[in-house]
Protein backbone atom coordinates (compact mmCIF):
# COMPACT_ATOMS: atom_id res chain seq x y z
CA UNK A 1 0.00 0.00 0.00
CA UNK A 2 1.28 3.40 -0.45
CA UNK A 3 2.68 5.44 2.60
CA UNK A 4 0.07 7.30 3.76
CA UNK A 5 0.13 11.54 4.03
CA UNK A 6 0.79 12.78 7.45
CA UNK A 7 -2.61 13.79 8.29
CA UNK A 8 -3.41 10.00 7.54
CA UNK A 9 -0.91 8.03 9.67
CA UNK A 10 -2.36 7.54 12.27
CA UNK A 11 -4.95 5.34 10.98
CA UNK A 12 -5.51 2.11 9.89
CA UNK A 13 -6.16 1.05 5.88
CA UNK A 14 -9.61 0.10 7.06
CA UNK A 15 -9.99 3.76 8.74
CA UNK A 16 -8.78 5.28 5.51
CA UNK A 17 -11.40 3.23 3.09
CA UNK A 18 -13.67 4.71 5.78
CA UNK A 19 -13.00 8.33 5.93
CA UNK A 20 -12.55 8.96 2.11
CA UNK A 21 -15.83 6.85 1.72
CA UNK A 22 -17.49 9.41 3.89
CA UNK A 23 -15.87 12.04 2.78
CA UNK A 24 -16.94 10.99 -1.20
CA UNK A 25 -20.12 8.91 -0.05
CA UNK A 26 -18.09 5.85 -1.88
CA UNK A 27 -14.99 3.98 -2.72
CA UNK A 28 -13.96 3.94 -6.40
CA UNK A 29 -11.16 3.94 -8.85
CA UNK A 30 -11.24 7.88 -9.58
CA UNK A 31 -11.44 9.32 -5.53
CA UNK A 32 -8.60 6.92 -4.95
CA UNK A 33 -6.76 7.99 -7.70
CA UNK A 34 -7.44 11.72 -6.86
CA UNK A 35 -6.46 10.90 -3.45
CA UNK A 36 -3.10 9.21 -4.22
CA UNK A 37 -1.91 12.25 -6.78
CA UNK A 38 -2.79 14.53 -3.80
CA UNK A 39 -0.04 12.68 -1.79
CA UNK A 40 2.16 12.14 -4.48
CA UNK A 41 2.20 15.72 -5.08
CA UNK A 42 2.67 17.09 -1.66
CA UNK A 43 5.28 14.20 -0.68
CA UNK A 44 7.86 15.76 -4.00
CA UNK A 45 7.58 19.17 -2.73
CA UNK A 46 7.49 18.49 0.88
CA UNK A 47 4.48 20.02 1.83
CA UNK A 48 2.01 19.46 4.85
CA UNK A 49 -1.67 19.49 3.53
CA UNK A 50 -4.21 21.57 4.39
CA UNK A 51 -3.04 25.13 4.38
CA UNK A 52 0.11 27.00 2.39
CA UNK A 53 -0.65 25.28 -1.17
CA UNK A 54 -3.22 25.64 -4.23
CA UNK A 55 -4.55 22.53 -6.47
CA UNK A 56 -5.42 22.92 -10.02
CA UNK A 57 -7.40 19.96 -10.90
CA UNK A 58 -7.90 19.24 -14.55
CA UNK A 59 -10.79 16.06 -15.04
CA UNK A 60 -13.96 15.46 -17.08
CA UNK A 61 -16.75 17.49 -15.65
CA UNK A 62 -19.36 14.90 -14.52
CA UNK A 63 -18.77 11.35 -12.46
CA UNK A 64 -17.23 8.91 -12.08
CA UNK A 65 -13.90 11.03 -13.59
CA UNK A 66 -14.84 13.93 -11.30
CA UNK A 67 -14.90 11.91 -8.54
CA UNK A 68 -10.59 12.30 -8.98
CA UNK A 69 -11.45 15.99 -7.65
CA UNK A 70 -12.88 14.75 -4.24
CA UNK A 71 -9.92 12.40 -3.52
CA UNK A 72 -7.63 15.44 -4.34
CA UNK A 73 -9.83 17.52 -1.90
CA UNK A 74 -9.34 14.94 0.51
CA UNK A 75 -5.46 14.24 0.54
CA UNK A 76 -4.34 17.57 0.47
CA UNK A 77 -7.03 19.67 2.61
CA UNK A 78 -7.33 22.09 -0.74
CA UNK A 79 -11.13 22.62 -0.67
CA UNK A 80 -13.60 24.77 -2.16
CA UNK A 81 -14.53 26.38 0.68
CA UNK A 82 -10.81 27.35 1.67
CA UNK A 83 -10.99 28.77 -1.78
CA UNK A 84 -8.15 26.97 -2.74
CA UNK A 85 -8.43 24.46 -5.55
CA UNK A 86 -10.19 25.07 -8.69
CA UNK A 87 -11.52 22.52 -11.19
CA UNK A 88 -10.84 23.06 -15.08
CA UNK A 89 -13.04 20.64 -17.55
CA UNK A 90 -10.60 18.73 -19.62
CA UNK A 91 -10.27 15.57 -21.23
CA UNK A 92 -7.44 15.06 -19.43
CA UNK A 93 -6.89 13.96 -15.76
CA UNK A 94 -4.46 15.37 -13.69
CA UNK A 95 -3.94 17.76 -10.74
CA UNK A 96 -1.18 20.74 -10.70
CA UNK A 97 -0.40 21.71 -7.04
CA UNK A 98 1.46 24.87 -5.31
CA UNK A 99 3.27 26.07 -2.60
CA UNK A 100 1.63 29.38 -1.45
CA UNK A 101 5.25 30.89 -0.03
CA UNK A 102 7.58 29.35 -2.25
CA UNK A 103 5.58 29.20 -5.32
CA UNK A 104 6.92 25.06 -6.26
CA UNK A 105 4.61 23.17 -8.04
CA UNK A 106 4.02 19.91 -9.28
CA UNK A 107 1.67 18.12 -11.69
CA UNK A 108 1.20 14.60 -11.32
CA UNK A 109 -0.71 12.96 -14.26
CA UNK A 110 -2.25 9.03 -14.00
CA UNK A 111 -0.45 6.61 -16.44
CA UNK A 112 -1.13 6.65 -20.34
CA UNK A 113 -3.76 3.95 -20.49
CA UNK A 114 -4.91 3.85 -17.00
CA UNK A 115 -8.02 5.82 -16.81
CA UNK A 116 -9.00 3.79 -20.00
CA UNK A 117 -8.99 0.68 -17.43
CA UNK A 118 -11.34 1.90 -14.69
CA UNK A 119 -14.31 1.82 -17.21
CA UNK A 120 -13.64 -2.18 -17.60
CA UNK A 121 -13.37 -2.35 -13.51
CA UNK A 122 -16.60 -0.33 -12.79
CA UNK A 123 -18.35 -2.66 -15.87
CA UNK A 124 -17.43 -5.37 -13.34
CA UNK A 125 -19.68 -3.76 -11.11
CA UNK A 126 -17.52 -3.15 -8.11
CA UNK A 127 -16.08 0.22 -7.54
CA UNK A 128 -15.13 -0.82 -4.01
CA UNK A 129 -12.94 -3.26 -6.00
CA UNK A 130 -11.59 -0.72 -8.30
CA UNK A 131 -10.18 1.57 -5.52
CA UNK A 132 -8.57 -0.85 -3.78
CA UNK A 133 -6.58 -1.89 -6.68
CA UNK A 134 -5.63 2.04 -6.88
CA UNK A 135 -4.69 1.80 -3.51
CA UNK A 136 -2.64 -1.37 -3.49
CA UNK A 137 -0.69 -0.44 -6.60
CA UNK A 138 2.97 1.90 -6.54
CA UNK A 139 3.15 5.58 -7.79
CA UNK A 140 4.83 3.71 -10.41
CA UNK A 141 2.63 2.14 -11.42
CA UNK A 142 -0.07 4.95 -11.36
CA UNK A 143 1.28 8.08 -12.17
CA UNK A 144 3.74 9.36 -14.93
CA UNK A 145 7.43 10.16 -14.06
CA UNK A 146 7.64 13.53 -12.54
Amino acid sequence: MAELHSHARDFSREQLLDRLRDFHGHLGPFAMLGYRAGLLALRELGLPSHFGLRASVRCPDGPPPSCFMDGVQYSTGCTLGKRNIEFVASDEVSVTVTGNDNGASITVMPRRGLVGQFAAWLAEGDPEAGALRVLEMTDEELFEPL
